[in-house]
């Protein structure tokens, strides 16, 4: 059911007490909430605030309103409001409904204007999951399990949940998805795993690292057929673990072959997508210098088949394509992998340092310096104009001294909140602006003041909006988003 069109209220007048009773409750219902509930915030910023934001803004990206739009959600999703795919005014959200005797997660419709919104439907199983498994802070009784991770899709409309059996020491990870009524057991075994979407939503695998077995390979599955697929797995015997046949299997390079000193790591791992399907892009560190990225290509005339499994070491290829690699260019050392691809995926933008940015052509091998910036970067976003959205942090508690010694692995960050929240733990970030950088400018431009709890920053060029989603207090339940008008 679409919003209620609210324009019409704004010609109510004081004096129609009756006529604007009867108002609230028929939106009361059409927002699908109950009469009790309070599902309406008022904006926190009239248009006179709003253009004193923007004044020293450019005249494209002048914010004419800001809105402001609270909720709960589940303590272990990083990214829980989403603009892909809304309309003006609109966000999707995922929110923690509170009932008598239970919670749901639901997939919401929110006019942020007003507050209302529509119930497209919910992920009941997963905060039952919740209560019952959680306690992922160590001390666990035996045999309890929890969930690790919750990772969405890219629109808020499929859930990679991770749950972990410390008593077993055994992963699963399931596929739940927005309208399909069972999810999809993908993984069942003892590793340690990232997954990731690629940025359309198309693809997704639960192993972006290859961990899953001794294979070298990397499952891959297709997204838009999880309703109509069939539960057909492959055994894998050594370690003892099971997953479901991929739509698609990436070759993963071995990383040493030939050069066993070298001390390589998989410090991320992100899933792109094109034409020709899902590819695979792995950031590597080379000792404390080097940074690179490498690009896991699709096997060529690869018949996927259930009963032949290609995860046992007679089955997988003994030689498999050549796999593409870039150095990345001016890299000193960062205590987290800060970074961004363009959207056809051809080029990357990335932190050299905590202050500058670069670039790096991944068709035309360039690498060039972008930008140096005044103070430490929280998180940044490039836009398909060439101008740069940043966060630059403005108070810490240490008085910016950087904790060289407290590195944090991928899968801490991955299995915890994101990148900005583990970067506000790591810096003790207190405060931050938003400023844009036009292209090829070194002077940055005041969107938005007094950042606080950073959790996450997209932006949306056909509507020309930037969401910023926070958290309030000490309590990460607890959602804020900031959505900037331009």
């Amino acid at each position: 059911m679409p919003p209620l069109p609210l324009k019409a209220a704004k010609h109510l007048g004081a004096t129609l007490p009756l006529a604007a009773a009867m108002l609230l409750a028929v939106t009361l219902v059409l927002a699908g909430c109950a009469p009790e509930e309070k599902t309406m915030l008022l904006p926190s910023a009239s248009p006179a605030q709003s253009q004193v934001e923007g004044e020293t803004a450019t005249a494209d990206y002048t914010v004419k309103r800001i809105y402001t739009y609270s909720y709960d959600t589940l303590s272990g999703l990083g990214k829980s409001a989403f603009l892909s795919g809304c309309s003006e005014n609109e966000i999707h959200i995922l929110s923690l409904n509170h009932q008598e005797d239970h919670q749901t997660l639901e997939y919401r419709q929110v006019d942020y204007r007003y507050g209302f919104y529509d119930v497209f439907g919910d992920f009941q199983e997963i905060p039952e999951a919740w209560q019952r498994w959680n306690n992922p802070g160590g001390g666990e009784m035996e045999g309890d399990l929890y969930i690790e991770v919750l990772l969405p899709s890219p629109d808020g409309k499929q859930l990679l949940v991770y749950i972990r059996s410390a008593f077993w020491d055994k992963l699963t990870v399931w596929l739940y998805t927005f309208g399909v009524q069972e999810p999809l057991l993908l993984y069942d075994g003892p590793d340690g795993l990232i997954g990731s979407f690629s940025p359309d939503g198309r693809w997704v695998t639960f192993d972006a690292t290859g961990a899953c077995s001794l294979s070298p390979l990397i499952p891959v599955y297709d997204c838009s057929q999880t309703a109509s697929r069939e539960d057909a797995y492959w055994w894998v015997a050594a370690p003892a673990s099971r997953l479901l046949v991929p739509d698609q299997v990436l070759y993963k390079a071995d990383l040493t072959r030939g050069n066993e000193d070298v001390d390589c790591q998989v410090w991320d791992a992100k899933l792109l997508s094109d034409s020709q399907g899902p590819r695979l892009m792995s950031l590597l560190r080379e000792g404390d210098d080097l940074l690179s990225l490498m690009e896991s290509p699709a096997l060529p005339d690869l018949e996927i088949r259930p009963d032949v499994s290609l995860f046992t070491e007679e089955a997988a290829p003994t030689e498999g394509p050549a796999c593409t690699k870039w150095y990345l260019s001016g890299y000193e050392r960062t205590p987290y992998p800060l970074y961004h691809y363009t959207a056809d995926g051809n080029a990357v933008y990335y932190l050299s340092n905590p202050t500058t940015l670069f670039y790096a052509g991944l068709t035309d091998h360039s690498n060039e310096h972008i930008l140096s910036f005044p103070n430490l970067i929280w998180d940044f976003q490039p836009l398909p104009s060439g101008d740069i959205l940043a966060v630059l942090i403005q108070e810490t508690e240490n008085g910016f001294e950087l904790n060289s010694n407290d590195e944090h692995s991928v899968e801490q960050y991955i299995s915890e909140n994101g990148i900005p929240t583990n970067l506000q733990w790591y810096w003790g970030i207190l405060s931050a602006d938003l400023y844009l950088y036009p292209q090829g400018a070194s002077e940055g431009q005041l969107l938005y003041k007094n950042l606080q709890n950073l959790i996450g920053m997209e932006y949306d060029e056909e509507t020309r909006r930037i969401l910023l989603e926070t958290y309030e207090g000490q309590d990460i339940t607890k959602r804020r988003c900031i959505i900037l008008e331009m």
